[in-house]
């Protein structure tokens, strides 16, 4: 079957894909672990992406290109749906570790832990982020790219920060993003109940995802 959409990413765009299926969308994804996603783990290549860690993550290509015939999994010629940059658990570990925590949005300092600016969680999230912002914007000349940030389930205060300053450096690069979170719930801080179930209070489920593909369908992104 020929895809509408590719899916890019980690183990957040189950929901996406799920949400399609619900509605006949039909999709291709590409997706690896969050750990496939570090710092290093990947990289972009003459034929498109690259995963420098992930055996499986190769073979998940190779198996796309044969199944379509491209050599680019970017040249299926639909628009790209990627939660790629927002394994965000792993990205604020270092800072759990040594017991920092980023100054809340009201200015109200911590009573505990080690007080982090939000300047200094920039610097160090955009240390960690450059190879992404890279990968992101080289796959978006290539394919119509959309960034769908994922809800900020089971994230503490430094993972909303840093799920806040992620989608702004993208911005700021020029990719295209389209965050729920904005875009479907006004800019609620917590995603409704109906939106995750209990069993996996970290992922998104179906009925987001279709919620999700809903709109932009109706909106002519997909």
């Amino acid at each position: 079957m020929t895809p509408e959409v590719l899916l890019i990413g980690d183990s957040h765009t189950i929901a996406l894909e799920d949400g399609a299926k619900a509605l006949g969308i039909a999709t291709e994804a590409f997706r690896i672990g969050g750990a496939g996603w570090h710092e290093g783990k990947f990289a972009w290549g003459s034929d498109g992406i690259v995963p420098r860690a992930s055996p499986m993550g190769r073979n998940a290509i190779e198996a796309i290109r044969a199944r379509h015939g491209v050599t680019n999994i970017l040249h299926l010629g639909v628009p790209v749906l990627t939660t790629v940059g927002f394994h965000l658990g792993s990205l604020t570990r270092g800072l759990r570790w040594n017991n920092h925590v980023v100054l809340g949005s009201d200015g109200v300092a911590p009573e505990q832990g080690i007080l982090v600016t939000e300047s200094f969680l920039t610097r160090y999230i955009q240390s960690l982020r450059t190879q992404h912002l890279r990968v992101l914007r080289r796959m978006a000349r290539e394919a119509q790219v959309i960034v769908v940030p994922p809800p900020p389930l089971g994230l503490d205060l430094n993972g909303r920060s840093a799920r806040a300053i992620v989608i702004s450096l993208m911005q700021k690069a020029g990719l295209t993003i389209f965050d729920p979170m904005q875009e479907l719930l006004s800019g609620e801080t917590d995603l409704p109940d109906r939106f995750f179930d209990a069993e996996d209070p970290n992922h998104a489920n179906a009925a987001f995802g279709k919620l999700v593909m809903e709109t932009l369908r109706a909106r002519g992104l997909i």
